[in-house]
């Protein structure tokens, strides 16, 4: 039974007066909603849902019932009650000995039911999930009678469902609204009723000239625009600068894979990137990407990731992004530095492993020679890759000594890539080490899994969003394909590729453990400047000059 307390303060916070700094619907008809703030180590949670029985909400680390953390939650003749439980399987969940949500309050008016609880986000109950910077799978169920003395009716079918959402370091709306003043203008850069190609993974390169910038602007916010109808198509954007001149025409837009691309490879920066479940990027206050002024950004190109598995034809498309710009010019420039490994450099994840894991560095011979201006004050991240990666870490080295993890999410979800922002700035400084660490789940899989820009392919990669600006790109150090197929004891190729032999290889045990050494060994280190052009020589990389001239001098895809 509520106390007199909790029910004025019931009245306060139904009436909109209590402050949650996130809300989302979990479902697409939108008939359960949950809001929450994070304050030290609680979270207070509020849902609604069009019911007058009950609702429940669970938090999950592989969408399922089992072993999930579950509150169930009605409003009976007036009166809240909440259950703290978890899930065994399939069936009704147990409820917990050990007790860690707190009712707050709770309504039901015009079947709408509203309730708000506390928990801990670490509350050492092993019948508990943490709540933490991973992603959390919230699963969710409500059913239009109130249990019978706590024995709960099964939901049905029609009304349960599960959305990802990470809780801990993703910006209110509030602080997106903050930085809207009057000076800032924007401009949309969208594919103009493009024709999505039919083929399963596509590459669209659109080019703007900022022909409105009259003198320096700061940049000071990019959010995505993808086009209602078409979100099962747009996989990721990239926003990419061009640091040469650029003539733009009704030929500038184009496949990324075309001849053509010549023309345009000097956009090699990447300045914002964008995925599946994505939100927008924000610059800290004292900072801004700078564009308009002489020897600053005026040309971007806009890459779009088309899937479309089921070859649809005859789809158009208006998606792209929106920025925010502003002529009072703030303290310091932004920039972004991608690490981790590269697509374009085959890396090869053998079939039926549960827990796969693999590493790119930004290593210390390349930080030395990019961040010459000295530290970088990174404030986000975005941790990218594909569907069979289930976790991702980005940690911080320093002359061999363990700094600190500056983001991880053990259970990834492809289906919801946002941006990170870090509670305070990380401090990388000139002669560090990066590592991005991926783990893949491959038991689905009967063949090896490789590199490459479809979804069904993998990546491993981090984007950190910092300042002030360093003539800094790209920071990768890398397996070296040239050994690869010693190392696999492949023998005579005859007339197969290096891929297709390796997609048809019987993975023995001699062989997984030999891709294992490879990662381990057999490494090089590829790193660019600001401009996209090689810090070090061609000669310095074992990759063969063919394949990296090809990838820096024609700027093929940034498959990010």
């Amino acid at each position: 039974m509520i106390n007199i307390l909790s029910l004025a303060w019931c009245i306060a916070i139904v009436t909109g007066h209590f402050h949650f700094e996130h809300e989302v619907f979990l479902d697409r008809d939108e008939n359960i909603k949950l809001l929450w703030s994070v304050e030290d180590d609680n979270i207070t949670f509020e849902v609604r849902a069009n019911t007058t029985g009950y609702v429940g909400i669970g938090f999950s680390t592989n969408g399922g019932m089992r072993g999930a953390d579950i509150i169930l939650g009605w409003v009976k003749e007036g009166t809240p009650y909440i259950s703290d439980r978890h899930g065994i399987g399939n069936e009704e969940p147990v409820v917990d000995v050990q007790k860690d949500v707190e009712l707050l309050y709770g309504s039901e008016t015009d079947d709408l039911t509203i309730l708000g609880f506390r928990r801990k986000l670490l509350t050492c109950d092993p019948d508990d999930n943490d709540i933490g910077s991973d992603t959390i799978r919230v699963i969710w169920a409500y059913h239009p009678d109130d249990p019978e003395d706590t024995e709960v009716v099964y939901h049905g079918p029609q009304r349960r469902g599960v959305r990802s959402i990470i809780f801990i370091g993703v910006l209110s709306a509030e602080v997106l609204q903050d930085a809207m003043t009057d000076d800032v203008l924007s401009m949309d850069l969208v594919n103009e009723h493009t024709l999505i190609p039919s083929g399963d993974t596509t590459y669209w390169c659109t080019h703007y000239e900022l022909t409105m910038l009259p003198g320096p602007h700061h940049i000071i916010r990019i959010e995505p625009v993808v086009e209602p109808g078409n979100e099962g198509f747009v996989h990721h954007m990239n926003l990419i600068e061009c640091y040469e001149d650029l003539s733009i025409n009704s030929n500038s837009s184009l496949d990324c894979r075309s001849e053509n691309m010549f023309r345009y490879r000097s956009c090699e920066k990447v300045v914002y990137g964008w995925a599946v479940g994505g939100g927008p990027l924000v610059f800290p206050e004292q900072a801004g990407y700078p564009v308009g002024a002489r020897g600053d950004v005026r040309y971007f190109q806009l890459q779009v990731h088309y899937d479309n598995p089921q070859l649809l034809q005859g789809s158009r498309d208006n998606s792209g992004v929106r920025i925010y710009y502003t002529p009072k010019l703030r303290q310091y420039d932004a920039s972004m530095l991608v690490t981790g490994l590269p697509s374009f450099v085959t890396f090869v994840i053998p079939p039926k492993e549960e827990a796969f894991t693999l590493q790119g560095t930004c290593e210390r011979k390349c930080s030395e020679e990019m961040f010459t201006e000295g530290d970088l004050r990174v404030f986000s991240i975005i941790l990218h890759a594909h569907l069979a990666a289930t976790g991702i870490r980005l940690t911080h080295y320093r002359n061999g000594e363990y700094i600190g993890e500056i983001a991880r999410d053990t259970t990834y979800d492809f289906n919801l890539q946002e941006q990170r922002y870090l509670k305070e700035e990380w401090i990388v400084k000139p002669g560090d080490d990066l590592f991005v660490e991926c783990t893949y789940n491959t038991m689905d899989r009967e063949a090896a899994t490789f590199s490459g820009a479809a979804t069904t392919d993998e990546m491993c990669l981090a984007f950190l969003s910092y300042y002030p600006k360093a003539n800094a790109g790209k920071c990768y150090n890398t397996p070296n394909p040239n050994t690869l197929e010693k190392l696999l004891n492949l023998g005579d190729l005859k007339n197969q590729s290096l891929h297709e032999a390796i997609y048809n290889l019987e993975w023995t045990s001699d062989r997984r453990d030999g891709i294992r050494e490879w990662y381990r060994t057999s490494r090089v280190s590829l790193c660019t400047n600001h401009s996209g052009l090689p810090i070090f020589s061609v000669e310095d990389i074992s990759l063969g000059r063919v394949r990296i001239s090809f990838y820096f001098i024609f700027s093929k895809i940034q498959n990010y």
